[in-house]
């Protein structure tokens, strides 16, 4: 990716106030880009410049990508990585499921708004966080937002598994458009979503920092060997073929019908 200075390269961040986010925000800058930190309060923002986004809220993606179309004059590269693992269930302001509508519905409507400008900055790279754990998720096709009985990891990995379907369906989709999609497992790190966790799930002691959490989507983002690649899974740095039900392109397409009729 060239970085010139009188044009720097222009990327946004989701979640960029802390843990993967905040690393990833970190490392575009330091290779040149203008970094827009999407936060739920942008003066919490420490790197890059933050902009208030409170994914639970519509309104609020559709008021930070106006901002983004008025302000920015290309976007070059689109990391999708803020997410939320809820204990109880509870819904956004839309009505949502909290998982379903911020680690998925939120980061669908966001990219759709912003792919004509992504379009016409091409070469442009959308990059999705996700986690090892849409392999064990299942698309509640009757019960997306767990309203007969909640459990937030299964609400979690739902969403998750969301996350890899979409990035798979946009890489056909911009296919041949120089906007390329692809989406990571960044490893288990030790960011406020694992800290949040019942005590005993996970050994944070082996977990990653969020420093090496956001190698992953700093490959994909910034690395000259990916220019063109698009539709790939990554498990931290290492190419590998996500879970059978990601790759399943009629439950793709539904699940992109679905989304499209649910943020409007």
């Amino acid at each position: 990716m060239t970085v010139t200075a009188a044009a720097p390269p222009v990327a946004i961040v989701t979640g960029g106030a802390g843990g993967i986010g905040l690393e990833t925000v970190r490392g575009l800058a330091a290779a040149g880009m203008r970094v827009i930190a999407g936060c739920r309060d942008a003066r919490t923002a420490t790197a890059g410049e933050g902009w208030t986004l409170d994914l639970a809220r519509l309104s609020s993606v559709r008021a930070f990508a106006a901002r983004a179309l008025a302000e920015l004059p290309r976007l070059d590269v689109l990391v999708c990585n803020a997410a939320v693992w809820p204990h109880a269930r509870r819904r956004t302001g839309d009505g949502f499921e909290l998982a379903l509508g911020v680690n998925h519905l939120a980061h669908f409507l966001l990219v759709d708004l912003l792919r004509e400008r992504l379009r016409a900055s091409a070469p442009a790279r959308v990059v999705v966080v996700a986690s090892g754990l849409h392999a064990r998720g299942q698309i509640h096709w009757d019960d997306l937002h767990f309203e007969r009985r909640f459990d937030g990891t299964a609400a979690y990995a739902q969403s998750k598994l969301a996350n890899v379907m979409f990035a798979l369906a946009l890489a056909r989709r911009t296919d041949g458009t120089g906007v390329t999609s692809t989406v990571c497992h960044p490893g288990v790190v030790a960011t406020g979503l694992l800290r949040h966790q019942p005590a005993g799930r996970w050994d944070a002691g082996r977990a990653l920092t969020p420093a090496q959490g956001a190698r992953a989507p700093l490959h994909l983002a910034l690395s000259p060997a990916l220019a063109g690649v698009t539709g790939r899974y990554i498990d931290q740095l290492t190419s590998r073929q996500p879970a059978p039900a990601a790759l399943d392109r009629a439950a793709q397409d539904r699940l992109w019908s679905v989304s499209e009729r649910l943020v409007g």
